[in-house]
């Protein structure tokens, strides 16, 4: 539970994070990001990380990601500096749209979470071969990572996903097990709010009279 809970809150607060930067950069979604936020802070907040410890420019630890995050917060206070009314009045006028989104990312994180908890095992088709990337990102001082099957070997696969997983676990300080499954409860609740967000804006525009009519 203690697990769940840090990712829930450290998730949670990425996407609060980043929701200035992506209302900026997306003003033609009715949502304007909002339900993406979480998944877009996470890959902004990874990719940075990512692009720092493979140039040698900071280390694979929490000092790393914590640097990386203070840039990603950084992008964010610009945008919000640039549209800070813009961003009061879309809080104040779309609270049931923001309460639907953190109610269900919630809803689907915690089930998907609750169904790992009764079948926790790592085995089977690629997951051992997957908790072994998780591991040796964590295990890795600088990227590309080590492979921990072939010993003086980098991993020769493409592993970022793998980044932000052990991304997640580092800075919580869980073991990579418990961070294999939570992941897998963590893509299921992004892919729900995201597939609300789709839906919602798509029936925004399709709902908005065109300019010809």
């Amino acid at each position: 539970m203690t697990a769940f809970l840090s990712w829930y809150l450290l998730i949670s607060v990425l996407g609060l994070l980043t929701f200035p930067l992506g209302f900026y950069l997306f003003p033609a979604l009715a949502d304007r990001g909002y339900t993406f936020g979480r998944a877009f802070g996470l890959l902004v907040w990874g990719y940075i990380f990512w692009l720092f410890a493979s140039f040698r420019l900071a280390q694979n630890d929490f000092g790393g990601l914590l640097l990386g995050l203070l840039i990603l917060g950084g992008l964010s206070a610009w945008a919000f500096l640039n549209c800070r009314n813009e961003i009061v009045a879309w809080l104040q006028t779309n609270r049931r749209l923001i309460f639907t989104t953190e109610a269900l990312f919630l809803l689907a994180f915690g089930l998907m979470a609750f169904v790992r908890a009764a079948n926790p095992e790592i085995v089977g088709t690629e997951k051992p071969m997957e908790l072994m990337f998780i591991n040796g990102i964590m295990n890795s001082p600088m990227f590309p990572p080590r492979d921990l099957w072939l010993s003086g070997y980098s991993i020769s696969y493409y592993y970022f996903g793998y980044v932000m997983a052990s991304m997640l676990a580092l800075f919580t300080g869980i073991p990579a097990t418990m961070a294999f499954n939570l992941m897998i409860a963590l893509i299921f609740g992004l892919s729900a709010v995201g597939a609300y967000g789709i839906v919602y804006n798509l029936l925004v525009i399709a709902r908005t009279p065109s300019a010809e009519n």
